[in-house]
């Protein structure tokens, strides 16, 4: 059985696309994007140096910065702590410790066993 068909992805939208090809295909789209805007003659110096596009630009950045100052960056750097405080460095700990992992299905570490910590 294929193992797509157990996790519901056998519809044709579904399809997975081959990862592989997505830089070299970014690449060769954005050249004939200048080279479609070179045919219709759009210079896109001028458009990057004119005051709207400028303006424009400028509101963009203003609004990202501030949705980032204002809304996420808080989470995020709560988020980030967390894993490196409960994650990473107990992880690195027990990496550099030199001790064997105990296995999940080890009898004396089960269930209602509390798991050993590394100091």
């Amino acid at each position: 059985m294929n193992p797509r068909h157990k996790i519901g992805y056998n519809y044709p939208m579904f399809k997975l696309v081959n990862s592989n090809s997505g830089l070299i295909k970014a690449i060769v789209l954005i050249i004939i994007a200048l080279l479609i805007l070179a045919y219709f003659g759009l210079n896109l110096r001028s458009i990057v140096n004119s005051p709207t596009f400028q303006d424009n630009w400028a509101l963009i950045r203003d609004a990202a910065v501030s949705l980032w100052n204002n809304y996420l960056k808080a989470p995020v750097v709560y988020a980030w702590n967390f894993f490196i405080t409960y994650v990473w460095d107990p992880a690195i700990r027990n990496l550099q410790s030199g001790k064997p992992a105990v296995p999940l299905d080890d009898p004396a570490h089960g269930p209602n066993q509390p798991i050993p910590v590394v100091q």
